[in-house]
């Protein structure tokens, strides 16, 4: 049962995550943060895939969430991994001059 809802939320999670950073970075003029999203989202994708498999609920909600558009999924990278912070602090950034 753990492999399905792995499955899913690879489907529902972290490939639009992946596909979101890439679409998001393309407009940064630094190729850094570029270099950083795709270390940050294969350092990401595994781990968000075992708190999916350890944590259902968790795992539902976030995709459901994901995919209603109620979740930004940057919000789901870890602060933890230093390419990562630097992703979600250029991409919050850049939502909040939007806004």
């Amino acid at each position: 049962m753990s492999d399905f809802i792995s499955y899913l939320f690879a489907i529902f999670v972290v490939t639009p995550l992946q596909a979101e950073l890439t679409d998001r970075l393309q407009g940064m003029p630094s190729a850094e943060l570029i270099q950083a999203g795709r270390a940050c989202i294969s350092a990401e994708g595994p781990r968000l895939l075992q708190m999916a498999q350890e944590n259902w609920g968790w795992a539902a909600a976030n995709a459901l969430g994901v995919s209603a558009g109620l979740v930004d999924p940057v919000t789901l990278l870890s602060t933890q991994n230093g390419h990562c912070g630097l992703v979600r602090n250029a991409l919050m950034n850049e939502a909040g001059e939007d806004a």
